[in-house]
């Protein structure tokens, strides 16, 4: 029985070569990791060691499956994320929690699933002349439009707001023009602390790791402030990203708090791979 499984999809049944990093940083500990795929029936979950939800990135297309592998899983092995983490943090309205504690989040108004909605007067009693589209279930950029303030933009987004509705809830968030100039933060915790910083690049396409246009950056104080306020509010992550941009005052928000699979860049950032092995490591020991 291997120490760890790393818990992927089968477009990388291999794992994220990011991740890989991780494997082979835990071989130099005397511990075996091997990959499995979340919806592979054939996998033995009792004999997984502990498992390590990493690149399941399809979960999104069947949510509620997904969260029932969860609890069958953790009922039979050790999971991280543990169930009730990625039960709360694979629908983007723990966003409205966060505010609520305190937590500086973009600007965004929810729609219920079935909600008719006129997306010009929508937007305009707002005041967002550019605004983005997403379901709140929902993975990279998967069904997220740009909302252009053009005739044919706003027919277009009208049409993607009716599909989603018609499925589910939905968000929509203005434009910040900092995203395409001062492009998103990605903090990475470990842990629950800190350990390295990237800058992801706007409406940034699902790839591994490092080869999305991510590159490698020093986090302001301000956005590591901010980051860990919101890694605080949640006990027992084994890992976190804290996703960052700058409002109109150039302040940092939130514009994700990533707990399920999130890419943690291990090799923009040399030690982390360790540290990253040094945490799973104490799980076991």
């Amino acid at each position: 029985m291997p120490d760890f499984t790393f818990v992927t999809y089968d477009g990388l049944p291999d794992l994220d070569p990011d991740d890989r990093l991780a494997v082979d940083a835990l071989a130099k500990r005397g511990l075996n990791a091997v990959p499995a795929v979340w919806n592979d029936p054939a996998v033995d979950w009792s004999r997984a060691g502990t498992c390590i939800i990493r690149s399941t990135w399809d979960y999104h297309l069947d949510h509620a499956g997904f969260l029932a592998w969860a609890d069958r899983v953790a009922a039979v092995a050790a999971l991280w994320n543990p169930p009730h983490i990625v039960r709360w943090n694979s629908n983007k309205r723990y966003l409205e929690e966060i505010e609520r504690r305190g937590a500086p989040i973009v600007s965004t108004a929810w729609l219920r699933a079935g909600q008719p909605v006129d997306i010009t007067a929508f937007l305009h009693e707002r005041g967002w002349e550019r605004a983005v589209i997403k379901p709140v279930v929902g993975l990279a950029t998967r069904n997220v439009m740009m909302v252009e303030p053009s005739a044919d933009g706003l027919a277009r987004a009208q049409a993607h707001a009716d599909m989603l509705l018609a499925e589910q809830d939905v968000m929509v968030q203005p434009f910040l023009e900092s995203v395409e100039r001062y492009g998103e933060r990605a903090l990475v915790f470990i842990d629950g602390e800190y350990s390295h910083a990237a800058r992801k690049i706007a409406f940034q396409p699902l790839a591994v790791a490092g080869e999305a246009g991510e590159t490698p950056v020093v986090a302001e104080p301000d956005e590591i402030a901010v980051a860990k306020l919101v890694a605080g509010m949640v006990e027992g992550a084994l890992y976190g990203r804290v996703d960052l941009v700058r409002d109109e005052a150039g302040k940092p928000i939130i514009i994700e708090f990533e707990l399920v699979e999130p890419s943690l860049f291990l090799s923009l950032h040399p030690p982390a791979a360790e540290r990253f092995a040094d945490a799973l490591a104490k799980l076991i020991r």
